[in-house]
């Protein structure tokens, strides 16, 4: 791949994830780089940031592009039922087989099976799941024959699976076998400089035969001021809301929004006894010395300057940086 299509791919992942931020930047730079190896990947972040969108992304720049993408939430299904849809069954292998079932695993040959929220497989279909990685084997559920299968594994989780492993929930075998390839999905409170792309692209979907209704300067400030703990879906469902509000209008402005999002700047604006001390610590100049010494990487920047990320955004807001 040359450097000018290199590029093309990180310019077309911008307008997929409608970002501009470093944050994000960083993580377009690790997906097209992975999406042309055939590791495992483990994708973390929380809940509404966009697993599913970064493993679709991995698989469209793959050379898997133009076989099957399957995704499946292993915490929507008790432990029966997902290893069914796992490794599929036979006729007969429990009550109410009365047909061959094909699983997930086979259904997804020669493409790319997204596993999201893999931390809630049960312990004793994690040992089932670490033996198709090893071996690339499996058997269906009351079969007799192995089934080989070419099927990449992209594994999502909102925990922390060290954590998971330390505390006997995860297998720790497992873990490294998927841990291959780690990405990790900056929360949008740590990208507010997305909001306004993103809620335009939102609204966009949402159009009508009228023009695409604006947030209002006060709107986007509120927006900006929230911090989104359920990230880009809760970002949707707020704007499906006002728009549900702003009615015919052409703008969506303070009024319409939910009144959590109304009255959070307000209560984040009381002072902080520290923060005028702080002000003659981080300055711009130093601020922005810091962001290059650690490549704009925000846990170290603020774990550096001894101050906490929710600071560091809100200095970074201020100084433009």
């Amino acid at each position: 791949m040359q450097a000018k299509q290199l590029s093309q791919v990180i310019a077309e992942l911008q307008q997929t994830f409608h970002s501009q931020s470093p944050e994000m930047l960083h993580m377009f730079t690790i997906i097209q780089r992975v999406a042309l190896t055939e590791f495992p990947v483990l994708v973390r972040g929380e809940s509404g940031s966009g697993k599913e969108l970064v493993a679709k992304a991995i698989h469209d720049y793959s050379q898997r592009h133009d076989q099957t993408f399957i995704a499946l939430n292993c915490a929507a299904l008790n432990a029966n039922m997902l290893e069914s849809e796992l490794f599929g069954h036979v006729k007969g292998a429990f009550t109410g087989a009365i047909r061959e079932h094909k699983g997930v695993f086979e259904r997804a040959e020669g493409g790319t099976l997204f596993l999201d929220e893999i931390a809630e497989i049960p312990l004793e279909l994690q040992a089932k799941l670490l033996r198709v990685l090893e071996t690339g084997e499996f058997y269906r559920l009351g079969g007799e024959n192995a089934i080989k299968v070419n099927v990449r594994i992209i594994a999502a989780t909102h925990k922390a699976l060290r954590e998971e492993a330390r505390l006997g929930r995860f297998r720790q075998d497992l873990l490294y076998r998927l841990r291959v390839i780690p990405i990790f999905i900056p929360p949008l409170r740590e990208r507010k400089q997305d909001i306004a792309l993103i809620s335009e692209a939102i609204l966009q979907q949402y159009k009508s035969t009228r023009s695409i209704p604006r947030l209002t300067e006060a709107a986007l400030k509120a927006f900006m001021a929230y911090d989104w703990l359920g990230n880009v879906r809760e970002l949707k469902n707020t704007l499906l809301y006002a728009l549900t509000m702003a009615h015919d209008h052409d703008w969506i402005d303070l009024q319409d929004l939910p009144q959590e999002i109304i009255h959070y700047e307000l209560a984040q604006s009381v002072s902080d006894p520290q923060h005028d001390q702080e002000d003659s610590l981080i300055t711009k100049l130093r601020l922005d010395a810091v962001l290059k010494q650690y490549d704009y990487r925000l846990n170290r920047v603020a774990q550096a300057l001894g101050i906490s990320r929710s600071t560091l955004w809100r200095y970074r807001k201020k100084y433009q940086l």
